[in-house]
């Protein structure tokens, strides 16, 4: 198998030959990242080109585009005998992340809606992957808010996520909805790993208190103070954690919340690391947000576990590809209340 040629083209132009690659992206972040860097001169060119901060870019992997945003930092070494550069930057939603939103209020807006208005002014498209739900009665973000703040408030609501396609495309979407077939298998494709396994943040008994106003039907001590909770068996001792609801919520919501809240913490202390040598697997590209079969026997995982984050590698060592995979569990959502009149978001 031959390796991946990565080219970044500007104004047409294309460069290669790069010797240092970094491209990164995840679930925990927005944006799509690369770092490219080589030292001396590109292949076949007779000098280092140009390549300026803020430069429109595009980053392809064997003639297939997979950044489309623009140049962030340029970093140059050299001394009498060799000089290097180095190039990072992000795909056009690292907009959404630095820039702020305009303080404004929607109203009768669904999710999609408000995502696509606030997203065009910086070119970034907007694709729906999943159900959104209805329209939001208010929607009113605090001023200063970045755009990508303003609309994750908003998903968090809906019980979804925003990713980034990296084509310039903002992705309203579930994560570990599709599935990769290829396994991650010790002793087979796994070059190497590392993992994190903590109870630092998991606790015995989650309780949620919220507040909820009574009528005249129903005017109890549980309508105005409704509990939930929920209990962690991993976690054997003594490790009460009381979490005070935002919003007005009733009895069912408080245990639904107290469940979340063991479920993702559960996922989130369960962090293995793999690396894999090359960038693809039999079914293309490695992309975070899949679920992808899992059998390492020296963890005892025989499992589908949620890719996180893939970082694409060149280096001295060859064209690896490193994933951080974490139970599903970690990224469950559940929807919530729209904050009140006088309730900020």
């Amino acid at each position: 198998m031959t390796n991946p040629d990565v080219r970044l083209k500007i104004d047409g132009r294309e460069f290669g030959g790069w010797k240092r690659i970094t491209i990164r992206r995840g679930l925990e972040q927005l944006t799509a990242t690369f770092e490219l860097g080589l030292k001396d001169r590109w292949a076949g060119q007779a000098k280092v080109r140009p390549i300026n901060p803020g430069a429109a870019c595009t980053v392809s992997i064997d003639g297939t585009p997979i950044i489309a945003g623009h140049v962030d930092d340029v970093a140059i070494e050299y001394d009498a005998k060799s000089h290097g550069i180095t190039v990072s930057g992000r795909d056009k939603t690292g907009d959404l992340v630095d820039s702020s939103a305009p303080s404004t209020q929607f109203s009768g807006r669904t999710l999609a809606e408000v995502a696509k208005e606030l997203c065009k002014p910086f070119g970034v498209g907007v694709k729906v992957s999943t159900d959104v739900g209805g329209s939001f009665s208010r929607l009113k973000n605090n001023e200063g808010d970045s755009v990508f703040e303003t609309l994750e408030s908003a998903a968090r609501i809906r019980a979804v996520l925003l990713l980034s396609d990296g084509l310039g495309n903002l992705v309203i979407d579930r994560a570990g909805t599709r599935r990769i077939k290829t396994p991650l298998e010790l002793g087979e494709n796994i070059l190497k790993a590392n993992g994190k396994i903590s109870h630092r943040d998991r606790f015995s008994r989650y309780q949620v208190k919220g507040q909820m106003s009574g009528t005249d039907e129903w005017n109890t001590e549980a309508a105005a103070h409704p509990m939930g909770m929920a209990k962690d068996a991993a976690v054997n001792r003594h490790r009460p954690l009381t979490i005070l609801a935002e919003e007005q919520i009733d009895e069912a919501a408080a245990n639904d919340r107290a469940e979340w809240e063991r479920n993702v913490r559960f996922g989130r202390s369960k962090r293995i690391n793999y690396t894999v040598r090359g960038w693809f697997h039999s079914g293309g590209l490695w992309r975070p947000g899949f679920m992808v079969p899992v059998r390492d026997s020296f963890l005892g995982i025989n499992e589908d576990r949620l890719i996180v984050e893939v970082d694409l590698t060149l280096n001295e060592r060859g064209f690896t590809t490193g994933l951080s995979l974490l139970p599903r569990q970690a990224f469950d959502r559940i929807e919530l209340p729209e904050p009140g009149k006088e309730e900020a978001w």
